[in-house]
C-alpha cells in the first residue's frame, strides 16, 4: 500500500488476484465507498495451482487505469498502471507481477522502465527479486525506497520512487518483519510510506 500525508491506504496494490477475490472486492459496499478499482480484464496462468490470476489497485484518488501487456511471456504478465493527480500533480502507480525466470524477469523490468521513464512522479511495486547489474542500470532514474528509508537493499518485493517530490518514510519487508505483522494475515509483500 502507498501511504499520503492526508490518509492512509491511498493506494493498495494486489498481485495474484483471483477471480473470487476480485468479485469480493467488487461487491464491498463499504470499499466501494473508499475506494477506486482497477478494472483489469487481463489475467496470467499459475502453471502450478492451473488458475487464472491478475492484478488489482485500488485508490482513493480517481485514476485512469492502463494496461501494458509483456509480449515475451508465455502466461500473460502485465504492468497495471494508475495515473491522477494529487495536490496539483500528476502522480503514476504501477505495479507488476514479474517472472520467475531471471532473463525474463530483467527483460520485464526494461520494458515496463521504459514505459514508466516517460512520466514524472512514479511508485513502481513489483516482485524485483535480485536485479542484475546491467538491469539495475536501466533503472538509474528510480530510487529503491527500501534503501532510502531503512539503510537496506532487499531481493524481493520492493517499492521503486522516480520523483524529487516523493519522499519514503518508512517501509516494512513483510517476507523479513512477517512475525511482527501476523494480525494482517498476508503471506509477503511490502508496506511503503511515502509523503507527497
Amino acid at each position: 500500500a502507498v501511504v499520503s500525508t492526508q490518509s492512509t491506504g491511498d493506494f493498495c496494490c494486489f498481485q495474484n488476484v483471483q477471480h473470487e477475490f476480485r468479485a469480493t472486492v467488487k461487491q464491498s459496499k463499504t470499499l466501494g465507498r473508499h475506494y477506486y478499482l482497477s478494472n483489469s480484464n487481463l489475467d496470467y496462468i499459475d502453471f502450478v495451482s492451473h488458475t487464472h490470476h491478475g492484478l488489482l489497485t485500488l485508490s482513493r484518488w480517481p485514476c485512469e487505469f492502463m494496461e501494458y501487456p509483456f509480449t515475451d511471456t508465455h502466461v500473460g504478465r502485465y504492468l497495471l498502471v494508475s495515473q491522477t493527480i494529487i495536490n496539483g500533480s500528476p502522480i503514476i502507480v504501477a505495479h507488476s507481477c514479474l517472472d520467475n525466470k531471471k532473463q525474463l524477469r530483467g527483460k520485464k523490468i526494461q520494458k515496463a522502465g521504459e514505459i514508466l521513464s516517460r512520466h514524472q512522479n512514479v511508485i513502481w511495486l513489483g516482485d524485483f527479486g535480485d536485479i542484475e547489474p546491467e538491469i539495475r542500470d536501466s533503472l538509474r532514474n528510480f530510487r529503491d525506497t527500501e534503501e532510502i528509508a531503512e539503510g537496506k537493499y532487499s531481493k524481493g518485493d520492493r517499492v521503486l520512487v522516480k520523483s524529487d517530490r516523493l519522499k519514503p518514510l518508512h517501509y516494512i519487508n513483510l517476507d523479513e518483519d512477517l512475525d511482527d505483522y501476523a494480525e494482517m494475515e498476508v503471506k509477503n509483500g511490502v508496506v511503503c510510506v511515502i509523503q507527497l
